[in-house]
């Protein structure tokens, strides 16, 4: 035991004076003054800053970016540190906790309350709904805009970037994103809460789209090429909201039973609200404003959704007919189309050729013992009526011609094959391409019974066209409208006009 004492007797000395010797060597330090103001660049460093602005001289070598403290924070930790050590002890009765258990402290930040801040962002600062609805949107709703990848990526990253630099544009994102999640509530139903959908409030939804289209209107009434790039993308965030108005109960009402309509065996009663034909002007609205602003869209960001390589001339005039069997895969509603939907068009125009012939048997195709025939209104729709049906042929065609390409390119194709086609051909362009007057003789009540009724009849054989295209804000949408015009042509007691009506009311439900 005493051998071991004197042996650790040296370590022991050299342990106790090795403090002393650290001590003298930290005292012969070189004398410089600490950076306290330095940059961002040089504290992570660990290098002295010679705090020179706008660039220190160690970053001006080091050719990096070089950013200062706030001196507002500076002064704020200044103040800090110039307190006394008694403030902030702790006392054993618990006061002081928060400063026992730093994790607990909000930040200390040194900003001085905006003049313009809502009273809004004080009361909510989350806002729940609109954490919803912009989560829904970049989850769901830009991911099922387009099948096309090059145009998905322009509704998952181009828009939201607009969006966060225009105000009117985040509030149409907001609401389409917000429609978006309350169509899949109603579609799957009373379960759907419990199922975990999330869902917001219409009312919120709408002031949302009311805001954002008055400050769309503001930008479009300026309209230039410096804007023409977020008013573009403001048109696409509303007619997508257009489209998925239809499938709300609270936004397009259901047909409202006539009190005095009595029931009849076998005939639809008349409804006291018929078709919605509105929501063509807005498109037609949004989608014209930046006609003028062509070039400069086609060299910006939303390139792709302006552009379709596979316009008319690509779809028309195929040196080949494939075998319509071959669509066994498809849809029931896209094999009704297929099969019927050239003798559609021959029927319209047989029976518009019927009528326009002057003959005796003129008022049988009168809906009602009351109606009176208006040449001069006749004749200024027969040029409408034609072109009207100019189009419809070219689109059906177009249709056509894509299920045509489908089958050729894959065999037996699907409905995922068939609908990119769709977009390629961009078949929901007919609303666009439309007379602006056919559209005014369906808005008017003062027209012959039978002009109105076959104007009705041919805005169904259009509907059908939007009933094929499968896309969330389209489901279900447009099979309603036929249903609504159905009942208004019903009500014409028109043999004729009842007997066209039967091929759009069996491709809607097949």
């Amino acid at each position: 035991m005493l051998g071991m004492a004197v042996v650790d007797a040296p370590f022991t000395v050299e342990e106790a004076s090795a403090p002393d010797s650290r001590q003298a060597r930290k005292r012969h330090r070189a004398r410089h003054t600490k950076s306290r103001h330095g940059c961002f660049s040089c504290k992570l460093r660990r290098v002295k800053c010679d705090e020179a602005r706008p660039v220190c001289g160690a970053c001006a070598s080091r050719q990096e970016p070089c950013s200062f403290p706030d001196p507002t924070v500076i002064a704020h930790r200044q103040t800090s540190s110039s307190r006394t050590p008694h403030e902030g002890t702790h006392t054993r009765s618990g006061r002081g906790l928060h400063n026992s258990q730093p994790f607990l402290e909000p930040l200390r930040i040194a900003l001085a309350p905006s003049v313009g801040t809502p009273q809004s962002v004080n009361d909510d600062l989350l806002g729940m709904d609109n954490l919803l609805m912009i989560q829904f949107f970049h989850m769901y709703t830009a991911q099922e805009m387009s099948l096309h990848p090059i145009r998905s990526q322009v509704w998952r990253r181009v828009i939201p970037n607009l969006a966060g630099r225009n105000c009117y544009l985040m509030h149409l994102l907001l609401s389409l994103g917000g429609i978006h999640m309350i169509t899949e509530r109603l579609r799957h139903g009373p379960g759907g809460e419990s199922d975990g959908l999330e869902t917001v409030d219409l009312r919120v939804v709408m002031e949302h789209h009311q805001k954002g289209l008055k400050g769309f209107r503001e930008e479009v009434a300026q309209i230039s090429q410096s804007n023409a790039e977020a008013v573009y993308a403001g048109s696409l965030l509303l007619v997508g909201f257009i489209y998925a108005s239809f499938q709300v109960p609270e936004l397009n009402p259901p047909p409202i039973m006539t009190a005095d309509s009595a029931f009849i065996p076998g005939q639809i009663p008349q409804t006291s609200n018929g078709p919605q034909l509105g929501w063509m002007r807005l498109i037609r609205g949004v989608s014209t404003v930046v006609k003028d602003q062509w070039p400069v869209l086609k060299c910006s960001r939303l390139r792709p959704m302006v552009l379709h390589f596979h316009g008319d001339e690509y779809w028309k005039d195929l040196p080949f007919a494939s075998s319509m069997s071959r669509l066994s895969h498809c849809s029931p509603r896209l094999l009704v189309f297929a099969r019927g939907a050239n003798q559609a068009i021959v029927d319209l125009k047989a029976f518009w050729a019927a009528i326009r012939v002057p003959s005796s048997t003129e008022p049988s195709f009168v809906g009602s013992p009351t109606s009176t025939y208006s040449s001069p209104t006749f004749d200024g729709a027969v040029d409408e009526q034609s072109r009207a049906m100019d189009i419809l042929e070219m689109i059906y065609s177009r249709i056509i011609s894509v299920l045509q390409c489908s089958v050729s390119q894959h065999g037996f194709p699907d409905d995922s094959d068939i609908q990119a086609n769709f977009e390629e051909a961009a078949v929901l362009s007919w609303s666009m391409l439309i007379p602006n007057d056919f559209i005014g003789f369906l808005e008017t009540d003062d027209q012959v019974d039978l002009i109105r009724g076959y104007s009705l009849v041919i805005l169904a054989h259009f509907y059908v066209i939007n009933t094929l295209v499968d896309r969330w804000f389209l489901n279900g949408s447009f099979k309603g409208e036929i249903y609504r015009i159905r009942e208004s042509v019903c009500s014409l007691r028109n043999e004729q006009l009842d007997r066209l009506m039967m091929w759009p009311v069996k491709v809607a439900t097949p």
